[in-house]
Protein backbone atom coordinates (compact mmCIF):
# COMPACT_ATOMS: atom_id res chain seq x y z
CA UNK A 1 0.00 0.00 0.00
CA UNK A 2 1.17 3.08 -1.16
CA UNK A 3 1.56 6.18 1.67
CA UNK A 4 -1.30 8.50 0.16
CA UNK A 5 -3.63 5.78 -0.07
CA UNK A 6 -3.22 4.76 3.91
CA UNK A 7 -3.89 8.65 4.32
CA UNK A 8 -6.94 8.48 2.37
CA UNK A 9 -7.86 5.41 4.37
CA UNK A 10 -7.42 6.21 7.89
CA UNK A 11 -9.00 9.69 6.82
CA UNK A 12 -12.15 8.10 6.04
CA UNK A 13 -11.92 6.01 9.39
CA UNK A 14 -11.83 8.62 10.96
CA UNK A 15 -15.03 9.78 9.49
CA UNK A 16 -16.33 6.79 10.16
CA UNK A 17 -15.27 6.72 13.91
CA UNK A 18 -17.34 10.06 14.32
CA UNK A 19 -20.16 8.87 12.25
CA UNK A 20 -21.11 5.22 11.03
CA UNK A 21 -23.17 6.73 8.18
CA UNK A 22 -19.77 8.50 6.36
CA UNK A 23 -16.51 7.03 5.67
CA UNK A 24 -15.58 3.44 6.05
CA UNK A 25 -13.99 1.17 8.98
CA UNK A 26 -10.59 0.83 8.08
CA UNK A 27 -9.56 -2.34 6.79
CA UNK A 28 -6.05 -3.38 6.45
CA UNK A 29 -6.31 -7.08 6.72
CA UNK A 30 -3.16 -8.75 5.63
CA UNK A 31 -1.54 -5.05 4.39
CA UNK A 32 2.38 -5.01 4.46
CA UNK A 33 2.71 -1.82 6.39
CA UNK A 34 6.27 -2.32 7.82
CA UNK A 35 8.20 1.03 8.40
CA UNK A 36 5.10 3.26 8.16
CA UNK A 37 4.54 5.98 10.42
CA UNK A 38 1.29 5.44 12.74
CA UNK A 39 2.08 7.97 15.40
CA UNK A 40 -0.48 9.90 16.98
CA UNK A 41 -3.36 8.15 14.53
CA UNK A 42 -6.53 7.18 15.37
CA UNK A 43 -7.13 3.75 14.82
CA UNK A 44 -9.72 2.53 17.16
CA UNK A 45 -12.39 -0.58 15.70
CA UNK A 46 -9.76 -0.79 12.21
CA UNK A 47 -9.28 -4.31 11.09
CA UNK A 48 -5.56 -4.99 10.90
CA UNK A 49 -6.20 -9.37 10.95
CA UNK A 50 -2.77 -10.69 9.62
CA UNK A 51 -1.25 -7.34 8.81
CA UNK A 52 2.14 -6.56 8.85
CA UNK A 53 3.82 -4.01 10.98
CA UNK A 54 7.27 -4.38 11.48
CA UNK A 55 9.23 -1.67 12.78
CA UNK A 56 6.48 0.66 12.60
CA UNK A 57 5.91 4.13 14.93
CA UNK A 58 3.12 3.34 16.24
CA UNK A 59 3.57 5.51 19.72
CA UNK A 60 0.69 7.76 21.13
CA UNK A 61 -1.77 6.14 18.70
CA UNK A 62 -5.44 4.46 19.86
CA UNK A 63 -5.73 1.47 18.72
CA UNK A 64 -8.73 0.06 21.43
CA UNK A 65 -11.17 -2.36 20.38
CA UNK A 66 -9.02 -3.29 17.48
CA UNK A 67 -9.07 -6.24 15.23
CA UNK A 68 -5.70 -7.33 15.56
CA UNK A 69 -5.68 -10.79 15.25
CA UNK A 70 -2.30 -12.83 13.89
CA UNK A 71 -0.71 -9.52 13.27
CA UNK A 72 3.03 -8.64 13.49
CA UNK A 73 4.37 -6.00 15.31
CA UNK A 74 7.70 -7.17 15.47
CA UNK A 75 10.14 -4.06 16.51
CA UNK A 76 7.55 -1.80 16.17
CA UNK A 77 7.35 1.40 19.06
CA UNK A 78 3.86 1.46 20.39
CA UNK A 79 5.30 3.34 23.25
CA UNK A 80 2.36 4.93 24.99
CA UNK A 81 -0.40 4.21 22.33
CA UNK A 82 -3.54 2.50 23.81
CA UNK A 83 -4.54 -1.27 22.99
CA UNK A 84 -7.55 -1.64 25.56
CA UNK A 85 -9.94 -4.01 24.33
CA UNK A 86 -8.02 -5.18 21.40
CA UNK A 87 -8.19 -8.51 19.68
CA UNK A 88 -4.77 -9.80 19.77
CA UNK A 89 -5.02 -13.39 19.68
CA UNK A 90 -1.76 -15.10 18.21
CA UNK A 91 -0.06 -11.65 17.41
CA UNK A 92 3.80 -11.05 17.52
CA UNK A 93 5.67 -8.24 19.21
CA UNK A 94 8.80 -9.82 19.59
CA UNK A 95 11.44 -7.07 20.41
CA UNK A 96 8.71 -4.34 19.93
CA UNK A 97 8.66 -1.05 22.30
CA UNK A 98 5.62 -1.45 24.88
CA UNK A 99 6.57 1.11 27.79
CA UNK A 100 3.77 2.78 29.28
CA UNK A 101 1.18 1.39 26.48
CA UNK A 102 -2.49 0.23 27.43
CA UNK A 103 -3.49 -3.14 27.56
CA UNK A 104 -6.53 -3.85 29.74
CA UNK A 105 -8.60 -6.48 29.09
CA UNK A 106 -6.61 -6.85 25.87
CA UNK A 107 -7.08 -10.61 24.32
CA UNK A 108 -3.10 -12.21 23.67
CA UNK A 109 -4.85 -15.88 23.45
CA UNK A 110 -3.24 -18.26 21.82
CA UNK A 111 -5.12 -18.07 18.12
CA UNK A 112 -6.55 -20.92 15.96
CA UNK A 113 -6.25 -21.09 12.35
CA UNK A 114 -9.29 -22.01 10.82
CA UNK A 115 -9.64 -23.38 7.07
CA UNK A 116 -12.82 -23.43 4.84
CA UNK A 117 -14.16 -26.11 6.50
CA UNK A 118 -14.06 -24.74 9.87
CA UNK A 119 -10.83 -27.10 10.72
CA UNK A 120 -7.85 -26.06 13.16
CA UNK A 121 -4.99 -25.91 10.61
CA UNK A 122 -2.39 -24.14 13.16
CA UNK A 123 -2.60 -22.77 16.66
CA UNK A 124 -0.56 -19.78 16.82
CA UNK A 125 0.82 -18.46 20.32
CA UNK A 126 1.12 -14.79 21.57
CA UNK A 127 4.93 -13.64 20.72
CA UNK A 128 6.18 -11.14 23.52
CA UNK A 129 9.73 -12.46 23.50
CA UNK A 130 12.56 -9.51 24.64
CA UNK A 131 9.70 -6.93 24.47
CA UNK A 132 9.65 -3.78 26.40
CA UNK A 133 6.36 -3.49 28.55
CA UNK A 134 7.98 -1.16 31.49
CA UNK A 135 5.08 0.68 32.96
CA UNK A 136 2.31 -0.75 30.74
CA UNK A 137 -0.96 -0.97 32.01
CA UNK A 138 -2.23 -4.53 31.52
CA UNK A 139 -5.03 -5.27 34.15
CA UNK A 140 -7.43 -8.29 33.02
CA UNK A 141 -5.44 -8.86 30.19
CA UNK A 142 -5.67 -12.78 28.87
CA UNK A 143 -2.80 -13.66 27.56
CA UNK A 144 -3.04 -17.18 28.69
CA UNK A 145 -0.05 -19.70 27.39
CA UNK A 146 1.67 -16.49 25.48
CA UNK A 147 5.71 -16.03 25.31
CA UNK A 148 7.53 -13.52 26.81
CA UNK A 149 10.65 -14.66 27.80
CA UNK A 150 13.48 -12.49 27.97
CA UNK A 151 11.07 -9.52 28.20
CA UNK A 152 10.97 -6.78 30.91
CA UNK A 153 7.90 -5.87 32.55
CA UNK A 154 9.56 -3.46 35.31
CA UNK A 155 6.69 -1.96 37.54
CA UNK A 156 3.82 -2.83 34.26
CA UNK A 157 0.31 -3.56 36.56
CA UNK A 158 -0.71 -6.78 35.79
CA UNK A 159 -3.93 -6.80 38.27
CA UNK A 160 -6.41 -9.59 37.45
CA UNK A 161 -4.18 -10.67 34.67
CA UNK A 162 -4.79 -14.12 32.96
CA UNK A 163 -1.38 -15.35 32.48
CA UNK A 164 -1.87 -19.20 33.01
CA UNK A 165 0.74 -21.54 31.13
CA UNK A 166 2.97 -18.14 30.11
CA UNK A 167 6.64 -18.45 29.74
CA UNK A 168 8.50 -15.59 31.49
CA UNK A 169 12.19 -17.53 31.40
CA UNK A 170 14.86 -14.99 32.01
CA UNK A 171 12.14 -12.27 32.01
CA UNK A 172 12.47 -8.62 34.21
CA UNK A 173 9.31 -8.75 36.28
CA UNK A 174 10.58 -6.27 38.73
CA UNK A 175 8.17 -4.51 40.40
CA UNK A 176 5.00 -5.46 38.44
CA UNK A 177 1.79 -5.75 40.16
CA UNK A 178 0.36 -9.61 39.65
CA UNK A 179 -2.27 -8.67 42.40
CA UNK A 180 -4.77 -11.75 41.96
CA UNK A 181 -3.39 -12.55 38.76
CA UNK A 182 -3.31 -16.51 37.29
CA UNK A 183 -0.01 -17.58 36.97
CA UNK A 184 -1.36 -21.41 36.96
CA UNK A 185 1.62 -23.32 35.36
CA UNK A 186 3.45 -20.55 34.07
CA UNK A 187 7.42 -20.99 33.50
CA UNK A 188 9.28 -18.45 35.25
CA UNK A 189 12.82 -19.83 35.11
CA UNK A 190 15.70 -17.50 35.99
CA UNK A 191 12.92 -14.29 36.01
CA UNK A 192 13.68 -11.53 38.69
CA UNK A 193 10.56 -11.14 40.53
CA UNK A 194 12.13 -8.59 43.42
CA UNK A 195 9.60 -6.08 44.84
CA UNK A 196 6.78 -7.29 42.69
CA UNK A 197 3.45 -7.55 44.55
CA UNK A 198 2.25 -11.12 43.87
CA UNK A 199 -0.34 -10.92 47.02
CA UNK A 200 -3.29 -13.46 45.85
CA UNK A 201 -1.72 -14.42 43.20
CA UNK A 202 -2.12 -18.09 41.66
CA UNK A 203 1.33 -19.74 41.31
CA UNK A 204 0.46 -23.57 41.22
CA UNK A 205 2.37 -25.57 39.42
CA UNK A 206 4.23 -22.63 37.78
CA UNK A 207 8.19 -23.44 37.37
CA UNK A 208 9.88 -20.88 39.08
CA UNK A 209 13.44 -22.77 39.32
CA UNK A 210 16.27 -20.18 40.10
CA UNK A 211 13.68 -17.14 40.08
CA UNK A 212 14.20 -14.39 42.38
CA UNK A 213 11.75 -13.14 44.75
CA UNK A 214 13.99 -10.61 46.87
CA UNK A 215 11.39 -8.31 48.43
CA UNK A 216 8.14 -9.67 46.84
CA UNK A 217 4.73 -9.28 48.81
CA UNK A 218 3.65 -12.92 49.10
CA UNK A 219 0.93 -12.61 51.13
CA UNK A 220 -1.79 -15.09 50.18
CA UNK A 221 0.05 -16.09 46.99
CA UNK A 222 -0.93 -19.76 46.27
CA UNK A 223 2.40 -21.59 45.17
CA UNK A 224 0.66 -25.67 45.65
CA UNK A 225 2.53 -27.95 42.99
CA UNK A 226 5.16 -24.71 42.35
CA UNK A 227 9.06 -25.94 41.53
CA UNK A 228 10.85 -23.63 43.44
CA UNK A 229 14.61 -24.65 43.44
CA UNK A 230 17.17 -22.42 44.18
CA UNK A 231 14.64 -19.82 44.06
CA UNK A 232 15.47 -17.09 45.54
CA UNK A 233 13.52 -14.67 48.44
CA UNK A 234 10.55 -17.47 48.91
CA UNK A 235 10.59 -18.76 52.64
CA UNK A 236 9.47 -22.76 51.68
CA UNK A 237 8.72 -23.43 55.47
CA UNK A 238 5.96 -20.65 55.11
CA UNK A 239 2.23 -21.80 56.15
CA UNK A 240 0.01 -21.22 53.60
CA UNK A 241 -3.66 -22.37 52.46
CA UNK A 242 -3.73 -25.54 50.13
CA UNK A 243 -6.08 -25.20 47.15
CA UNK A 244 -8.91 -27.25 49.30
CA UNK A 245 -8.26 -24.88 52.64
CA UNK A 246 -9.53 -22.14 50.61
CA UNK A 247 -12.19 -23.51 49.33
CA UNK A 248 -13.37 -24.92 52.14
CA UNK A 249 -12.93 -21.42 53.77
CA UNK A 250 -14.89 -19.66 50.60
CA UNK A 251 -17.74 -22.26 51.43
CA UNK A 252 -17.65 -21.24 55.27
CA UNK A 253 -17.68 -17.60 54.55
CA UNK A 254 -20.15 -18.14 51.82
CA UNK A 255 -23.49 -17.02 53.14
CA UNK A 256 -21.95 -13.81 54.76
CA UNK A 257 -20.34 -12.67 51.36
CA UNK A 258 -23.51 -12.71 49.28
CA UNK A 259 -25.82 -11.33 51.99
CA UNK A 260 -23.00 -8.74 52.19
CA UNK A 261 -23.04 -8.26 48.38
CA UNK A 262 -26.79 -8.29 48.13
CA UNK A 263 -27.09 -5.38 50.27
CA UNK A 264 -24.79 -3.84 47.84
CA UNK A 265 -26.80 -4.33 45.02
CA UNK A 266 -29.95 -3.28 46.75
CA UNK A 267 -28.36 -0.17 48.25
CA UNK A 268 -26.59 0.74 44.47
CA UNK A 269 -23.29 1.00 46.14
CA UNK A 270 -23.81 2.48 48.86
CA UNK A 271 -23.92 -0.23 51.45
CA UNK A 272 -22.25 -3.76 51.82
CA UNK A 273 -19.57 -4.90 49.79
CA UNK A 274 -19.50 -5.90 46.22
CA UNK A 275 -18.21 -9.84 46.01
CA UNK A 276 -14.63 -9.94 44.50
CA UNK A 277 -13.38 -13.57 44.14
CA UNK A 278 -11.74 -13.69 40.16
CA UNK A 279 -9.09 -16.11 39.82
CA UNK A 280 -11.00 -18.21 42.30
CA UNK A 281 -11.78 -21.82 41.76
CA UNK A 282 -15.47 -22.21 42.90
CA UNK A 283 -16.46 -25.53 41.27
CA UNK A 284 -18.86 -28.11 42.15
CA UNK A 285 -20.31 -24.88 44.21
CA UNK A 286 -24.06 -23.82 44.74
CA UNK A 287 -24.84 -20.73 43.99
CA UNK A 288 -28.68 -21.07 43.16
CA UNK A 289 -30.76 -18.26 43.34
CA UNK A 290 -27.76 -16.17 44.62
CA UNK A 291 -28.27 -12.30 43.89
CA UNK A 292 -24.69 -11.53 41.87
CA UNK A 293 -25.40 -8.45 40.18
CA UNK A 294 -22.62 -6.83 39.26
CA UNK A 295 -19.97 -9.44 40.90
CA UNK A 296 -16.38 -9.83 39.64
CA UNK A 297 -15.84 -13.38 38.67
CA UNK A 298 -13.17 -12.93 36.11
CA UNK A 299 -11.29 -15.97 35.53
CA UNK A 300 -13.20 -18.06 38.05
CA UNK A 301 -13.71 -21.99 37.66
CA UNK A 302 -17.23 -22.61 38.32
CA UNK A 303 -17.23 -26.13 36.73
CA UNK A 304 -20.29 -28.04 37.66
CA UNK A 305 -21.54 -25.04 39.56
CA UNK A 306 -24.94 -24.29 40.64
CA UNK A 307 -26.25 -21.14 39.55
CA UNK A 308 -29.60 -22.20 38.07
CA UNK A 309 -32.19 -19.28 38.71
CA UNK A 310 -29.32 -17.05 39.88
CA UNK A 311 -28.78 -13.58 39.17
CA UNK A 312 -25.73 -12.32 37.34
CA UNK A 313 -26.59 -9.24 36.04
CA UNK A 314 -23.70 -7.23 34.24
CA UNK A 315 -21.09 -9.57 36.17
CA UNK A 316 -17.74 -10.15 35.34
CA UNK A 317 -17.39 -13.21 34.32
CA UNK A 318 -14.70 -12.74 31.46
CA UNK A 319 -11.95 -15.85 31.08
CA UNK A 320 -14.37 -17.97 33.58
CA UNK A 321 -14.99 -21.66 33.26
CA UNK A 322 -18.53 -22.95 33.55
CA UNK A 323 -17.62 -26.80 31.95
CA UNK A 324 -20.78 -28.19 33.08
CA UNK A 325 -22.13 -25.72 35.00
CA UNK A 326 -26.28 -25.53 35.44
CA UNK A 327 -27.32 -22.11 34.48
CA UNK A 328 -30.73 -23.14 33.70
CA UNK A 329 -32.87 -20.04 34.03
CA UNK A 330 -30.14 -17.97 35.12
CA UNK A 331 -30.42 -14.19 34.11
CA UNK A 332 -26.98 -13.08 32.49
CA UNK A 333 -28.31 -9.80 30.89
CA UNK A 334 -25.56 -7.40 30.43
CA UNK A 335 -23.21 -9.58 31.22
CA UNK A 336 -19.23 -9.46 30.15
CA UNK A 337 -18.54 -13.44 29.50
CA UNK A 338 -15.79 -12.67 26.92
CA UNK A 339 -13.53 -15.57 26.27
CA UNK A 340 -15.55 -17.60 29.49
CA UNK A 341 -15.49 -21.06 28.90
CA UNK A 342 -18.99 -23.11 28.88
CA UNK A 343 -18.91 -26.28 27.03
CA UNK A 344 -21.49 -28.78 28.01
CA UNK A 345 -22.78 -26.13 30.27
CA UNK A 346 -26.50 -26.15 30.71
CA UNK A 347 -28.58 -22.56 29.81
CA UNK A 348 -31.78 -23.85 29.42
CA UNK A 349 -34.39 -21.00 29.05
CA UNK A 350 -31.43 -18.67 30.45
CA UNK A 351 -32.04 -14.77 29.71
CA UNK A 352 -28.59 -13.31 27.89
CA UNK A 353 -30.49 -9.90 27.07
CA UNK A 354 -29.60 -6.63 26.68
CA UNK A 355 -29.60 -4.69 30.10
CA UNK A 356 -31.66 -1.07 29.55
CA UNK A 357 -29.23 1.82 31.09
CA UNK A 358 -31.17 4.22 33.34
CA UNK A 359 -30.33 8.02 33.54
CA UNK A 360 -28.94 9.45 36.60
CA UNK A 361 -33.02 10.38 37.57
CA UNK A 362 -33.95 6.43 37.16
CA UNK A 363 -35.31 7.01 33.69
CA UNK A 364 -34.61 4.82 31.12
CA UNK A 365 -31.65 6.39 28.75
CA UNK A 366 -32.60 4.42 25.37
CA UNK A 367 -29.47 2.77 25.73
CA UNK A 368 -28.76 -1.02 26.23
CA UNK A 369 -25.26 -2.82 26.88
CA UNK A 370 -25.81 -6.21 25.60
CA UNK A 371 -24.13 -9.58 26.73
CA UNK A 372 -20.43 -9.71 25.19
CA UNK A 373 -19.68 -13.37 24.61
CA UNK A 374 -17.47 -12.60 22.18
CA UNK A 375 -14.72 -15.39 21.81
CA UNK A 376 -16.42 -17.41 24.40
CA UNK A 377 -16.68 -21.30 24.45
CA UNK A 378 -19.67 -23.04 24.05
CA UNK A 379 -19.38 -26.42 22.42
CA UNK A 380 -21.71 -28.77 23.69
CA UNK A 381 -23.34 -26.17 25.46
CA UNK A 382 -27.53 -26.78 26.04
CA UNK A 383 -29.37 -23.19 25.50
CA UNK A 384 -32.42 -24.69 24.55
CA UNK A 385 -35.08 -21.93 24.79
CA UNK A 386 -32.59 -19.31 25.66
CA UNK A 387 -32.70 -15.68 24.93
CA UNK A 388 -29.64 -13.99 23.26
CA UNK A 389 -30.95 -11.17 21.43
CA UNK A 390 -28.76 -8.36 20.65
CA UNK A 391 -25.65 -10.54 22.18
CA UNK A 392 -22.15 -10.05 21.04
CA UNK A 393 -20.97 -13.67 19.91
CA UNK A 394 -18.62 -12.60 17.65
CA UNK A 395 -15.69 -15.36 17.22
CA UNK A 396 -17.32 -17.80 19.54
CA UNK A 397 -17.24 -21.21 19.05
CA UNK A 398 -20.80 -23.05 19.07
CA UNK A 399 -19.57 -26.03 17.97
CA UNK A 400 -22.55 -29.03 18.37
CA UNK A 401 -24.44 -26.87 20.39
CA UNK A 402 -28.06 -27.45 20.90
CA UNK A 403 -29.92 -23.51 20.35
CA UNK A 404 -33.22 -25.10 19.71
CA UNK A 405 -36.31 -22.10 20.24
CA UNK A 406 -33.20 -19.81 21.12
CA UNK A 407 -33.64 -16.49 20.42
CA UNK A 408 -30.46 -14.96 18.57
CA UNK A 409 -32.29 -12.13 16.89
CA UNK A 410 -29.81 -9.11 16.68
CA UNK A 411 -26.87 -11.12 17.88
CA UNK A 412 -23.58 -10.94 16.34
CA UNK A 413 -22.15 -13.89 14.68
CA UNK A 414 -19.38 -13.00 12.91
CA UNK A 415 -16.72 -15.56 12.31
CA UNK A 416 -18.59 -17.40 14.86
CA UNK A 417 -17.92 -21.44 14.74
CA UNK A 418 -21.99 -23.38 14.25
CA UNK A 419 -20.87 -26.69 12.95
CA UNK A 420 -23.51 -29.60 14.37
CA UNK A 421 -25.63 -26.99 15.95
CA UNK A 422 -29.16 -28.16 16.39
CA UNK A 423 -31.02 -24.42 15.39
CA UNK A 424 -34.32 -25.76 15.10
CA UNK A 425 -37.10 -23.48 15.67
CA UNK A 426 -34.37 -21.02 17.08
CA UNK A 427 -34.73 -17.14 15.67
CA UNK A 428 -31.42 -16.16 13.90
CA UNK A 429 -30.25 -12.55 13.04
CA UNK A 430 -31.28 -11.11 9.77
CA UNK A 431 -28.01 -9.91 8.16
CA UNK A 432 -25.75 -12.53 9.86
CA UNK A 433 -26.02 -16.14 8.91
CA UNK A 434 -27.69 -15.40 5.21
Amino acid sequence: MDPQSLVSLIYDHEKWLLNHDQGSRADLAFSDLSGFNFSGINLRMAKLVGADLEGCDICDASLRDLDGFGASFIRADLTDSDLSNADLRGTKFYRALLHGTKLVNADLRRGTLLNNAGKTVKIITSDLRQAQLDDADMKNINLTGGSLAGASLKNADCRGALLGDCDFEGANLSGVNFEHANLRGARLVGADLSGANLQGADLSDANLRQSNFSGAEMKGAQLTGANLENAIGIDTERSEESPEEIKARIRAELSTTLETHRLWVRSNGAAGERISLQNTDLSDMDFSNCILDGANLRGTDLSRANLSGARLIMADLSGATFFKADLTNTRLDGANMRGATLSMANLTGASLIPLMLMDKEGQPSGRSWAVNLAMATLDGARLVGAKCNGANMVGASLKGTDLQKADLSDARLTDAALDGANLTGAILPTNELE
